[in-house]
C-alpha cells in the first residue's frame, strides 16, 4: 500500500529548523541534478557527492530537476532493499525554481512495504505537488541522515510471507535485520495529475504533514490576505471567542490542520486573534 501525501505551504505554517535546512546557491550548484520529465521513471544509484549542508545529513544524495510549468505532478519514490539486506532510507527536500527550500519530507513519512508479488521490500511514498505559477522547474533532493544510518529495519522473512500467502502456518524462523546505509538505489517516477493541492514554493520551510491538502503559495497567500481585508463588517465578540477557543482546542489536540482551517475562516471574517494564538503556539515549540 502506498502513502499518498498532499504537500503544501501556508503563510501560517511554522518556520521549523529553516536555517539548518537552507543551503546556499553555491552548495546547490554542486549537486548533479538529473532531468526527470513527466511520465518518466528513473532508477538512480545513490552515491556520496558534494551536497548542500543539511543538519544531520550524510554525504549521499540524489537530485532531480522536474518540470513545474505543466500543472500538478505526482511523484512516486521507492528505495528497495538490496540483495545484501541493506537499504537507503530516504528523506526529501523540495526547492522552488530559485532553489529556495520549501518543505521537508522526512524518513518517518515513508512507509516500509514488505515483499509482495513481483515487488520487493522497499521504503515508498507518493507525493502530489502543484507548483505555483511562473516556475519552469522545481527541485527534489533525496538524502539520508546520520540518525537514519544508526537505525535498523526488521523485514519479515520471505518464507513466512510465502506461508501466509498460501494460508499455512509461518515457520518459526527469525526475521531479517536490514542495515541502513548511505548508498543503494532510488526509483523516482513523475506523472501529471489533476490535483487541487498546491505547493507554495516560497515562504517558511516546514515539515509536510499528513494529509494536509491546502491552497498556498505566493499568489494564494496574497489572495487570502486580500479576502481577509475585505471583511469590514463588525463581528460579534462571541464569534471571535468561539474561534479563539476552537483554535486553542485544535492545537491542544495537536490537530494543526484543523487549527489552520479555523484561522483561515476567522480571517475571512476579519478576525485577527486566532492567527496570533496560532503563531504564539507554534513559536513556543
Amino acid at each position: 500500500m502506498k502513502i499518498k501525501i498532499a504537500l503544501c505551504l501556508s503563510a501560517l505554517l511554522f518556520s521549523l529548523s529553516a536555517q539548518a535546512l537552507s543551503p546556499d546557491q553555491n552548495e546547490l550548484a554542486k549537486v548533479q541534478w538529473q532531468d526527470l520529465n513527466l511520465n518518466q521513471q528513473q532508477t538512480a544509484t545513490v552515491t556520496a557527492q558534494a551536497m548542500p549542508t543539511i543538519q544531520g545529513a550524510s554525504g549521499a544524495v540524489v537530485g532531480y530537476k522536474i518540470p513545474a510549468n505543466q500543472g500538478a505532478v505526482k511523484i512516486q519514490i521507492k528505495s528497495p532493499v538490496q540483495k545484501d539486506n541493506s537499504v537507503f532510507v530516504p528523506n526529501v527536500l523540495v526547492l522552488d525554481s530559485h532553489f529556495t527550500p520549501s518543505l521537508t519530507y522526512p524518513a518517518k513519512q515513508f512507509q516500509f512495504a514488505e515483499e509482495r508479488g513481483l515487488s520487493g521490500a522497499q521504503y515508498q511514498a507518493e507525493l502530489s505537488l502543484t507548483p505555483t505559477p511562473n516556475q519552469d522547474f522545481i527541485y527534489l533532493l533525496i538524502y539520508t541522515t546520520e540518525q537514519d544510518l544508526q537505525g535498523k529495519t526488521i523485514m519479515t522473512h520471505p518464507a513466512k510471507l510465502l506461508a501466509k500467502a498460501k494460508g499455512n502456518q509461518p515457520p518459526a524462523i527469525a526475521d531479517i535485520e536490514v542495515t541502513h546505509r548511505d548508498q543503494g538505489k532510488v526509483i523516482v517516477e513523475v506523472d501529471g495529475v489533476q490535483s487541487s493541492q498546491f505547493i507554495g514554493l516560497s515562504g517558511p520551510l516546514f515539515e509536510s504533514k499528513q494529509p494536509a491538502p491546502k491552497v498556498v503559495g505566493t499568489q494564494a497567500i496574497a489572495k487570502a490576505e486580500k479576502t481577509a481585508s475585505k471583511a469590514t463588517q463588525p463581528v460579534e465578540s462571541s464569534t471571535e471567542q468561539y474561534f479563539n477557543n476552537a483554535v486553542k482546542q485544535a492545537l491542544k489536540n495537536n490537530d494543526i490542520n484543523k487549527a489552520m482551517n479555523l484561522v483561515n475562516e476567522a480571517e475571512q471574517l476579519g478576525l485577527k486573534q486566532p492567527r496570533q494564538i496560532f503563531i504564539k503556539h507554534v513559536s513556543a515549540k
